[in-house]
């Protein structure tokens, strides 16, 4: 166990056992060593004394540990000091095991993008390129043909940035996706304007003075240097893109984030749907296959979502 990691309270010596139990079994230890580090923390800071922890103690850390914190994190957290407390009493402590935690439905609710706003995202992707791109290692030289990419399929940025040139078949009109998530491949469409700004892209993105830079196993976006974008880099400057197309931006956690032009697109297919007859709910399973969602219980939520931003929609949908 790395020797920085240190305890204080009179658990002290639990607290390290624990940890040094999961890391024999090769279990990730670091998101418990910080959630059990605070733990000990708090209970140095209500002055507990000896190994027994009552649900009072107990109670009392979650109100604590939950202050301003989210759902998910405050999940994480008790299922990790729960596993706890079962390993304080397998070793012969009275300790309280709180009853099984239910992960509440997130109340996070993503930026869908309009019509509108999704035009001025390209307008600024294009005129950001052109301001800043110098030649040099910088994702500037795809964000226009990614940004386009990432709407008219709804891929993940992650699967986008891991698709190698192998991958794209203009003759069949398809891009092979790998599913980076759940472990499922499936074809991603290429629509005819799709097509061109990719094609125009390849065009460019070959010029660069790159060995190998189109050969099958490279990545089909890169940085000006014809390396493989990372996708902190890319939400770094969606932000920048996301200001100049004079769209409020909220925060790191509210965004609009990059993921965001994945649920714009799946909201906006959602309504064309609609828009041209099919019921909504019988288009579930087509629309699952277009978001990579291996089941399509994971796409009901953009049902309500297309229902908010488009409410003519709401008619449509019993």
């Amino acid at each position: 166990m790395d020797s920085n990691r240190v305890f204080n309270s009179d658990l002290a010596a639990y607290l390290k056992g624990y940890i040094a139990e999961k890391e024999s079994l090769c279990q990730s230890t670091e998101s418990s060593y910080w959630c059990l580090h605070e733990f000990d923390k708090y209970l140095i800071e209500i002055g507990h004394a000896g190994l027994n922890i009552s649900k009072r103690t107990y109670d009392g850390w979650l109100e604590w540990a939950s202050i301003n914190r989210k759902r998910s994190t405050i999940h994480c957290k008790v299922l990790i000091l729960t596993s706890f407390m079962k390993y304080m009493c397998s070793m012969g402590n009275d300790c309280y095991v709180p009853p099984p935690h239910k992960n509440h439905a997130s109340d996070f609710v993503p930026y869908i993008f309009s019509d509108e706003e999704i035009g001025r995202i390209f307008e600024a992707s294009d005129n950001l390129a052109l301001a800043y791109y110098t030649g040099h290692n910088t994702v500037l030289f795809s964000m226009p043909a990614l940004v386009r990419f990432l709407y008219s399929t709804g891929v993940r940025i992650s699967e986008a940035l891991a698709i190698r040139n192998k991958d794209v078949n203009f003759d069949k009109r398809q891009i092979l996706i790998e599913g980076l998530k759940n472990k499922m491949q499936r074809l991603a469409p290429i629509n005819q304007s799709l097509e061109k700004v990719l094609k125009q892209y390849l065009q460019y993105r070959d010029m660069l003075p790159v060995p190998g830079i189109d050969e099958p196993e490279g990545f089909m976006f890169v940085s000006g240097l014809g390396r493989q974008i990372k996708r902190n880099t890319v939400s770094k400057w969606f932000k920048k893109i996301i200001l100049a197309a004079d769209i409020p931006y909220n925060g790191q956690q509210e965004g609009p984030r990059i993921h965001d032009l994945r649920h714009t697109a799946c909201v906006h297919a959602m309504s064309r749907l609609v828009s041209k007859g099919y019921d909504i709910y019988c288009a579930l399973p087509m629309l699952a296959r277009y978001m990579g969602h291996k089941n399509p219980t994971s796409t009901e939520s953009y049902v309500r979502l297309t229902q908010s931003m488009y409410p003519d929609v709401l008619l449509a949908i019993p």
